[in-house]
């Protein structure tokens, strides 16, 4: 697989951002990114914003019986706000590389998710929204879920009036006629406009192999209102997950 063209594009789309971002000043206003963590921003896109994000890539590591696999994920994110606290929303992870043990390594593309957000309160102490999402069984073999996946997830986001913020994030999945659930608190720490950090748990249940808890932590740049830079890292607690996972990531959004 040919990978300059990619990576052309990439650089020419990063170089017309910089070029454009002086006209972003640091607003109060300014939307959020959904990247990272696990929940999303509950300070949406205003109606004809554009966001791009993507991971460079996100990376996870799993353990059983004494196998190994690790799997890099270059996930993208596309937003479109629509006015009215709504966006509209595509993702999907256009290339994924798995290593297992004893295995050869696979190349491939993910499922596309298509979403819709809305958040219909963003106060001064509370905001909050529900994001709903389709997932497609489209991907390549390997990467493919064996059934579509519908997801509805709410976030909650509440702002101390100092450098301390928490977040609240709930979701309900239904795949393959089986109910996953799943919680996800954090505590984010604002050093300064540009610069944040946060800590997140997880706990879910899976319909199909049960419990399994996570927690990490992350950090996020933001040089231009409308440019962020972020890198996590996650462990596994207990149960079924990840036993590691972690990522870099770009997320920009255009218009005023």
């Amino acid at each position: 697989m040919d990978f300059s063209r990619f990576g052309r594009w990439h650089r020419a789309l990063l170089a017309a951002l910089l070029a454009s971002g002086a006209a972003a000043a640091l607003a109060d206003d300014a939307p959020g990114f959904d990247r990272p963590g696990w929940g999303f921003a509950t300070n949406p896109l205003h109606a004809g914003q554009f966001a791009y994000e993507q991971g460079l890539p996100d990376w996870s590591r799993q353990r059983d019986a004494g196998a190994r696999s690790d799997l890099s994920m270059y996930d993208s994110l596309l937003r479109l706000g629509l006015g009215g606290g709504t966006e509209l929303q595509l993702g999907g992870t256009p290339y994924n590389r798995l290593r297992q043990t004893g295995q050869p390594t696979v190349h491939g593309r993910g499922d596309t998710t298509l979403g819709l957000k809305w958040v219909p309160v963003v106060g001064d102490v509370w905001s909050w929204g529900l994001l709903g999402t389709a997932e497609f069984t489209d991907g390549a073999r390997a990467f493919r879920n064996d059934h579509p996946a519908y997801t509805l997830g709410f976030d909650a986001t509440q702002q101390t009036g100092g450098k301390v913020a928490f977040g609240y994030y709930a979701q309900w999945q239904r795949s393959g006629g089986k109910d996953s659930v799943q919680f996800a608190p954090s505590i984010g720490y604002q050093f300064n406009p540009q610069f944040g950090a946060y800590l997140e748990a997880m706990a879910q249940h899976d319909g199909t192999q049960g419990f399994g808890s996570e927690a990490g932590t992350g950090l996020a740049w933001q040089p231009l209102a409308n440019l962020q830079f972020d890198s996590w890292v996650r462990h596994r607690l207990g149960g079924h997950a990840p036993s590691w996972e972690a990522g870099l990531g770009v997320a920009m959004f255009f218009g005023r």
